[in-house]
């Protein structure tokens, strides 16, 4: 074979070599700036502002019988539960100037939503049974702040039902029967103008 062929083609295979090695290189960087532009916009998706949702949360006052709205912006996570379980918080902690009907230390140990009943069930710690108050009237005003908060403000529950330390009881303090679940009674709430 000739030199002159033998360069030529060592020259083509070279280019050949070369062209292939440069669109290999450039695809793989196309490659990766598209997998970093889907992971960066995956994590915008993740970063998104959290949604809220304005509730109006009922609390008693000495001078009514009726309990008053008070409205809050609470973070609506995800999972239903945990918005539940945010704006129950929100009620033991009470507002200023409001009676909450709730004694002081009891903490809300679990709760969850049973869909096809539309019941929320909630545990609170066994310190609302030792420390509750006698009397049918702050049993009923302690049932109705739970069941009239949750029911108003979540239109899927439609029922409330009480556990403490993870058991059933007959009453809470002697007076209401609480086996069963309680529905809204919304006589106990201030709504006019709303």
């Amino acid at each position: 074979m000739n030199k002159k062929i033998i360069y030529s083609l060592l020259i083509l295979a070279m280019i050949f070599f070369i062209t292939s090695l440069l669109i290999f290189i450039k695809s793989g960087s196309e490659s990766k700036d598209k997998g970093f532009q889907s992971l960066q916009s995956k994590s915008d998706e993740e970063i998104k502002e959290p949604t809220t949702v304005k509730v109006k949360a009922f609390f008693f006052t000495e001078s009514s019988r009726y309990m008053r709205p008070v409205e809050y912006e609470i973070e609506l996570p995800e999972i239903k539960e945990h918005a539940y379980r945010n704006f129950i918080e929100l009620l033991l902690k009470g507002e200023e100037n409001y009676i909450t009907p709730v004694p002081e230390g009891v903490t809300l140990r679990s709760l969850y939503f049973i869909e096809g009943q539309n019941m929320l069930v909630v545990d609170f710690s066994d310190e609302l049974i030792r420390r509750f108050p006698a009397g049918t009237s702050s049993e009923l005003e302690f049932i109705y702040f739970i069941v009239d908060n949750m029911c108003y403000n979540f239109e899927e529950i439609k029922k409330v039902k009480f556990l403490f330390s993870g058991n059933e009881y007959r009453t809470i303090s002697g007076h209401i029967d609480i086996e069963n679940p309680f529905y809204p009674d919304y006589s106990y709430l201030y709504l006019r103008g709303q």
